[in-house]
């Protein structure tokens, strides 16, 4: 079964549009088709990185789910932002070295702001 989030968008203040997230869950979208169709089946997933690395995958997604923003995120996913040439992305912890990369894909002032978020990558930090 899909969740469905109801976004409401509205105008305050110099035309600054808002959005309202009613459920209280982020929405996450995937960076390319790529993205998407390894991290949605558990059987490319387990083979490309492995049992352990796939479960703890699969856990940071279902805790970016449940999370209504990344300050809801329990304080082992370690989310944090980058600086330099990866600005405006963020990291969450799986496997040392490896990291679960994501974009926030709204409009945002500081981390509770954040209610939805795209997969951009899982990417090996020390590489």
């Amino acid at each position: 079964m899909k969740n469905i989030c109801i976004n409401i968008l509205y105008l305050s203040g110099k035309q600054k549009l808002h959005s309202v997230n009613f459920y209280d869950i982020m929405e996450i979208s995937y960076r390319n088709t790529k993205i998407r169709k390894l991290l949605e089946d558990d059987k490319s997933l387990t083979r490309h990185y492995g049992r352990k690395m796939a479960d703890k995958i699969n856990q940071r997604i279902s805790e970016l789910q449940a999370a209504k923003n990344p300050q809801c995120l329990p304080p082992a996913c370690r989310f944090h932002e980058h600086s330099g040439k990866r600005k405006g992305l963020f990291s969450l912890d799986l496997i040392h070295p490896q990291r679960l990369i994501i974009c926030p894909t709204c409009e945002y002032d500081n981390y509770a702001q954040i209610i939805s978020i795209e997969i951009y990558e899982i990417f090996n930090s020390h590489k």
